[in-house]
């Protein structure tokens, strides 16, 4: 099955970027844009994994949230990698939580080496993605739209208190995820 682990995003978050998402929708270029109820903060991208594979990758996930606390996140800005003047994918950043979505992929991809898991050779970027630029039709219209959209209101930050693994079904209107399993992350008593 092909898989990865994420964090998701409450509904007024995915509505927010529905919203972000129709706006630069309207440069008309070729993008292929995720669906709100599909959008994400991807941790790791897994690829196709075994049912062993699994299982071994539900216990390092559960041990890796057991050793972060809840936190919030805002996400700050909106972008395209590798750049605003020559976009292939349309993101929106991280700001706040930002440190420690980080350290829930580093603890992932140290971890991960007993099983082993592919290591990611790019460098971690906390983001979500909101499209991927398939063709150059349009482009110059969608760098101007990225440098001209205006994010009114942003959404609000949300509490992060799980982590989840997806499983990843790849359709002709684009991929369906679905939980596999959720990792809370460590409450602290008061007291």
């Amino acid at each position: 099955m092909r898989a990865f682990i994420g964090i998701p995003l409450p509904p007024d978050v995915r509505s927010s970027l529905s919203r972000l998402q129709r706006e630069l929708a309207a440069s008309g270029a070729d993008v292929k844009w995720v669906r709100p109820a599909q959008v994400h903060v991807t941790l790791k991208f897994l690829g196709e994994i075994s049912e062993g594979e699994r299982h071994a990758i539900e216990a390092l996930v559960a041990r890796v949230a057991a050793s972060e606390t809840p936190f919030a996140i805002r996400l700050n800005a909106f972008g395209a990698f590798p750049s605003l003047t020559a976009p292939r994918v349309v993101w929106v950043g991280v700001g706040e939580g930002g440190e420690a979505v980080a350290r829930l992929t580093e603890a992932i991809e140290r971890e991960g080496v007993a099983i082993p898991l592919r290591k990611e050779e790019r460098a971690f970027s906390p983001h979500i993605t909101l499209g991927r630029v398939r063709s150059p039709r349009g482009r110059q219209a969608l760098v101007a739209a990225l440098r001209d959209a205006r994010w009114d209101p942003p959404p609000p930050p949300w509490r992060v208190s799980s982590v989840t693994l997806y499983q990843s079904v790849l359709r002709p209107e684009g991929p369906q995820h679905t939980v596999l399993a959720e990792f809370p992350l460590l409450e602290r008593r008061a007291g």
